[in-house]
């Protein structure tokens, strides 16, 4: 905690001598995903060293940790304390601040709701460099019920206290295949209504080929699965009822392969053996992807296949809106062979910005891949329609990848009202950008 408050000393007085702006600079890669041309602020704030774990309570089950520390690195500062934080998101790099500010999910949200319903309290640097406590109850309350959803346009998180809950060495994934969206459905629900149940969610290719996937802790396995060299997770869940995983490898499931985005070739297939663990994740194919697309461009050469287009989106709809919406989305969308995934969500409170009714269950629909353009359609189109039917199913979407929203609908569905008030006391001279103008798809 000293070296903490080092840092917040050190950045408080660079931004006294005029550094700093809206823009935030980290050495972990983005896990945004904006389509087309994504501009940054010309300058950018550098919070890349609040990246520690400060503090684990193993009596109160806590943990003080700083905004930019990643997934990975609380998982293995907690785990072996036999605790992890309530919803950790698949990719390893994925950090925590950016996990609240945004919306992050996982498998377990049926029980636990999003990353940002762990939040006991944090450290939140304001656009105009001040830092203030936010908690629930303090006067800064309304911060903290408006942070998830802001994505830094109300500030930055320095440094947060989050619950932890108990955990144990292995996972026990066991998949049952189903033949109808109504069967799976109900075996999702089902399921997330029991005690003994941990991690739900499913995965499915078509009407007849659904996998529902229910998860327990373990702490002991005939044997653990390797998922980095031997296998590819959603491949390896199709073939055996039963997958045996130590939890790390469990929590990070979809990682090694950027859920199924990596190749199944003979050059990847050795890859996957031989390359070193720090080449197998997401933050390293994210990097990469991106350095060769501006290589590219610099060189004058077409970046990419122009013939695809990105479907990277989660959406949320009524659980009965569930079986009408999967339906719609295999009608109107072609995977080529990839899957789903749906995630059974129920969250106890409703932060400021992302108004799902406390204590309903929701189902998360995700996609994570490119699709073929649609002939004679306008670009995105796909991503266009699946908005538009989430919305009128009483939906809401994350924002991590771009939407279309005319900015009164995007009012609408986001409470444009409750941001304007929290965008008025925290950041009146609008030295950060609104989330309007940050989040939706304009072309350049």
């Amino acid at each position: 905690m000293s070296t903490y408050a080092q840092r917040r000393a050190a950045l408080l007085d660079s931004l006294a001598g005029g550094a700093g702006s809206a823009g935030l600079a980290k050495r972990t890669s983005s896990n945004l995903f904006r389509y087309g041309a994504w501009h940054r602020p010309r300058g950018q704030l550098d919070l890349s060293a609040f990246d520690h774990c400060l503090a684990v309570d193993r009596q109160a089950g806590t943990l003080e940790v700083e905004g930019l520390a990643t997934f990975e690195r609380i998982v293995d500062t907690t785990l072996p304390h036999g605790l992890i934080p309530p919803v950790t998101p698949e990719l390893k790099h994925i950090t925590i601040g950016g996990a609240i500010v945004g919306i992050g999910i996982e498998s377990n949200g049926f029980r636990h709701g999003f990353v940002h319903d762990a939040l006991l309290e944090a450290d939140v640097m304001l656009p105009d460099g001040r830092v203030v406590l936010a908690t629930a109850d303090n006067e800064h309350a309304m911060l903290f019920r408006a942070l998830p959803n802001s994505y830094g346009t109300l500030g930055y998180i320095l440094r947060a206290k989050i619950r932890l809950i108990p955990a144990v060495p292995y996972v026990h994934l066991r998949t049952t295949p189903v033949d109808s969206v109504e069967r799976f459905l109900a075996d999702l629900q089902a399921a997330t209504e029991r005690d003994d149940v941990d991690f739900v969610e499913g995965l499915f290719f078509d009407e007849r080929r659904l996998y529902v996937m229910v998860s327990r802790f373990a702490r002991q396995v005939p044997h653990v699965d390797d998922i980095l060299r031997q296998h590819v997770f959603y491949r390896l869940v199709q073939a055996r009822p039963d997958v045996y995983l130590d939890t790390k490898s469990y929590l990070f499931r979809y990682d090694p392969e950027w859920f199924w985005n990596l190749p199944e070739s003979l050059p990847y297939r050795l890859f996957r053996r031989y390359a070193p663990e720090n080449l197998r994740n997401s933050g390293f194919y994210k990097r990469y992807t991106a350095r060769k697309h501006a290589w590219r461009a610099r060189l004058g050469l077409r970046s990419g296949d122009h013939s695809m287009e990105p479907l990277i989106q989660d959406w949320e709809v009524p659980w009965d809106q569930a079986a009408p919406f999967i339906r719609f989305a295999l009608r109107e969308v072609d995977l080529a062979g990839r899957p789903w995934i749906v995630t059974p969500i129920r969250t106890r409170r409703a932060p400021t910005l992302y108004p799902v009714t406390p204590n309903r269950l929701y189902c998360n629909l995700g996609c994570y891949c490119h699709v073929r353009r649609a002939e004679g359609r306008e670009d995105f189109w796909h991503t266009k329609v699946m908005d538009s039917e989430c919305f009128a199913r009483g939906g809401i979407k994350m924002l991590y990848s771009s939407t279309f929203l005319p900015q009164q609908e995007f009012e609408r569905i986001y409470n444009g009202r409750g941001y304007a008030e929290a965008k008025a006391r925290y950041d009146p001279q609008r030295r950060a950008p609104a989330l309007y103008d940050k989040v939706v798809y304009r072309p350049q």
